[in-house]
């Protein structure tokens, strides 16, 4: 093929390539591909988004689980009371009576009764609300353990002081091996 023949084909293609839209798909295929290559990236992003939020519902699952059963308790303590309660009621209308010592010392006797199961009440509701404010100091001490670590091992990842230091905040611990027993002996 001479020259002049080659040139002619080069010029007709790159026409043609113009003229079928080739460069055109080219450019909108590349730009099509780093769209993708975007929302990969964010589709990881997400991802670990989800990862974390999955571990915080595992532990507000906990909380509420506990929270659950210590409303289930209180519930039937509740319920008891109330049915000791109306006990109580029924036994001491409201209304005038005309009572011997008897009834009088009985009277007596039921509200000594309410007093002291009042008072029981009260002790319980104390003794909760100081186990409360335990669980929730105890909670937030926690809370700042676990943010201290997390900061620790992040700038422990970022200054490469650890190989494999996750930068999220959650401390690897290597598994060890129980020791092994001796052999055993039988009786």
């Amino acid at each position: 093929m001479t020259r002049v023949l080659k040139g002619l084909r080069r010029r007709l293609r790159r026409r043609l390539k113009r003229a079928s839209g080739h460069d055109e798909l080219a450019k909108r295929v590349t730009k099509a591909e780093a769209t993708q290559v975007r929302q990969a990236g964010r589709l990881t992003r997400l991802g670990e988004r989800v990862s974390q939020q999955k571990v915080l519902l595992e532990e507000i699952k906990l909380t509420a689980y506990r929270a659950h059963s210590l409303y289930e308790i209180l519930s039937t303590q509740v319920g008891a009371l109330e049915v000791r309660l109306q006990n109580l009621t029924e036994k001491v209308e409201i209304g005038t009576y005309d009572a011997n010592d008897e009834e009088k010392a009985e009277a007596r006797n039921l509200v000594a009764e309410v007093r002291d199961e009042h008072r029981r009440i009260r002790v319980r509701f104390g003794t909760m609300t100081k186990y409360e404010e335990r669980i929730r100091r105890l909670e937030s001490a926690l809370a700042e353990e676990i943010a201290a670590a997390a900061e620790l091992a992040h700038q422990a990842a970022e200054n490469g002081a650890l190989a494999n230091a996750p930068t999220h905040g959650a401390v690897d611990i290597p598994e060890v091996p129980p020791p092994s027993r001796g052999p055993e002996v039988g009786p």
